[in-house]
């Protein structure tokens, strides 16, 4: 039978479509039992029956396993790629480019892909779709 910290990733998964499995286990496990335990369980299956029914519980955990930082032309080398590579390939196929940022937290990711594109094409023929769990 599998473990409880096993059982709890899927159940996670299940619920939310978060993978837990991709993040370091020792540290993820460490930071989830951490939470549990301030909440008063010391079982992870016990905790879940919980923020399984309880909304502000949930996005309490939610919100603990969320990473909130943005910030505008992070990762620069990246960016330029993005700028240099990508783009003007996307544009010698469309003329309207639309982009979708998933999980950008405050939003700076979004800006700077318009930013970049706006140095290639008129604003008017660029959507950014922006989106965060939480």
């Amino acid at each position: 039978m599998a473990d409880t910290y096993s059982q709890f990733k899927e159940k996670i998964l299940r619920k939310t479509g978060i993978n837990l499995s991709s993040y370091k286990e020792a540290q993820m496990k460490r930071r989830i039992e951490s939470l549990a335990s301030r909440n008063g369980f010391n079982d992870l299956l016990d905790y879940y029956a919980m923020i399984d029914k309880n909304k502000e519980k949930f996005d309490e955990f939610i919100n603990f396993m969320t990473i909130n930082v943005s910030e505008f032309f992070r990762n620069p080398e990246q960016w330029s790629i993005v700028e240099t590579k990508l783009f003007p390939t996307l544009l010698q196929k469309n003329k309207d480019i639309k982009v979708w940022s998933a999980a950008c937290s405050t939003g700076e990711e979004p800006y700077t892909i318009t930013m970049i594109l706006s140095r290639l094409m008129p604003l008017n023929k660029i959507t950014v779709n922006a989106t965060d769990i939480d």
